[in-house]
């Protein structure tokens, strides 16, 4: 079972922080180490990657939060069939896009070498790995863990960059290397901590019922996910298409700028989305308190990186002056989109309580209509015949009982009411309510069991 481990909201939103100083080194050191045209070569290929990823996850990390909280699934069964649903995607999504690109070389991938192409469709598996494994390890409050892991594939990427820039400057192969061998080692070592921690690898199964239930919930989010890649991502394959590869990366220089704003809601959400699982009272209270002061912090942020612009030339170097326009035009976008990666898990989780209504079947009349009659009983609450009914199944209220108790959902209140919608007196026990009730409604909660 995941259990959030007791550290501070500020605490655990340091480390993510973190990342953006070091994500504000790359963004400065990459194009000065590649320039223009070769920056332009390593975004598209590493985006190829990036769409294998949002293909073949399936929603998956925003699904798991929910079944987490639930807590119906073992463990040791979520791990196992997350990363075998997410490698076979992934294995696909990849095949697929290496036997389309010779098509596509001569427009959305024109100027990018095959070889990166290889490297970043292979690396996409690992990332892939490293994405679920690290999803399971904030999901079980390790923040630190979690926060180390990116912190150091930031660092691992640009020790590597400095380096290959003196050996090799200029090559788009450098980066596209130093981004290989980061996700690997984030990949290795996060399934590596997971093993020993709370999913023994021992315990990892798959189970195909599992499978079936993730892929089903994770279908709307997966819609969502390529919605928002083609938004975000394919305005660079597209302006490649269209232009030289060298304004692709005077593009990418102010996305990278501008996604800064990002680094704010992603260290505010990492410490976030474990709440959403552990005993939080109001996850809908804290989400709205965290997404005011998201959206402070990336108000301030951009309107300190729109004053800044001019100076993008002295920073990145006069051949990426372009990028400053560019900036303006993409900051308020980034301001929407961190809103909306602070709420979307609060939002696409399941609600911890659910009112449930069901006309009792175990109604006296009901009951006289089939002894005497000998026929489906029909009555003002059920006025259908039995093969034109839009009731699934039927139940009694007694049955109901008797389902909550064998699944451990908490009634926290329920009450029977008659034909005119009134209800029946409260501390009457259950039998009278099973005989006299038309109607039984509950509401119900995941915590625990007892009524």
């Amino acid at each position: 079972m995941l259990v959030c481990a007791p550290v501070t909201f500020a605490r655990q939103s340091l480390g993510s922080l973190a990342v953006l100083v070091f994500g504000l080194a790359v963004s400065i050191l990459l194009p000065r180490v590649l320039g223009a045209e070769a920056r332009g070569e390593y975004q598209l290929a590493v985006k190829l990657a990036a769409l294998v990823l949002a293909v073949a996850q399936w929603g998956i990390p925003e699904v798991l939060l929910q079944r987490v909280a639930e807590r119906r699934s073992a463990l040791g069964a979520l791990v196992g069939t997350s990363l075998a649903l997410g490698l076979a995607g992934a294995v696909a999504t990849a095949v697929v896009l290496a036997v389309l690109s010779p098509l596509l070389r001569d427009n959305l991938l024109r100027g990018v070498e095959p070889a990166l192409l290889t490297l970043t469709l292979g690396g996409s598996l690992a990332a892939l790995v490293g994405l679920l494994a690290r999803r399971f390890i904030q999901l079980d409050g390790r923040l630190a863990v979690y926060n180390w892991l990116d912190i150091g594939r930031t660092l691992l990427f640009l020790v590597l960059i400095a380096v290959g820039g003196v050996l090799a400057p200029r090559q788009a192969i450098v980066p596209t290397l130093a981004w290989l061998l980061g996700e690997v080692s984030v990949a290795v070592t996060a399934l590596a901590y997971l093993a020993r921690g709370p999913a023994k690898s021992r315990e990892w199964k798959v189970d195909r019922a599992l499978g079936s239930d993730l892929m089903r919930s994770g279908a709307p989010i997966q819609l969502g996910l390529l919605a928002m890649f083609i938004g975000s991502e394919g305005g660079a394959f597209v302006l490649n298409a269209n232009v030289d590869i060298a304004a692709v990366g005077i593009y990418s220089v102010a996305l990278s700028i501008s996604r800064l704003l990002l680094q704010i809601s992603m260290a505010l959400r990492t410490a976030l989305q474990p709440r959403l699982v552990g005993s939080e009272a109001d996850s809908a209270a804290v989400t709205a308190r965290v997404t005011r002061h998201g959206l402070l912090w990336m108000l301030i942020a951009a309107v300190c990186l729109a004053i800044g612009s001019p100076l993008i030339p002295m920073i990145f170097t006069a051949e990426f002056a372009s990028a400053a326009p560019l900036l303006l035009v993409l900051l308020p976008g980034m301001v929407g989109y961190g809103v909306w990666q602070l709420l979307a898990g609060h939002l696409l989780r399941i609600g911890r309580r659910a009112i449930v209504s069901f006309p009792n079947f175990g109604f006296w009349k009901l009951r006289l209509q089939l002894l005497i009659g000998g026929h489906m009983p029909r009555t003002e609450n059920l006025p259908n015949t039995w093969y034109d009914t839009p009731n699934i199944h039927f139940c009694t209220i007694k049955d109901f009982v008797q389902l909550c108790d064998e699944i451990s959902v908490k009634m926290e209140r329920a009450v029977a009411l008659d034909n005119y919608g009134r209800p029946l007196r409260l501390n009457l026990p259950w039998w009278f309510w099973n005989m006299f009730g038309e109607q039984g409604v509950f509401l119900l909660s995941r915590a625990g069991k007892g009524r």
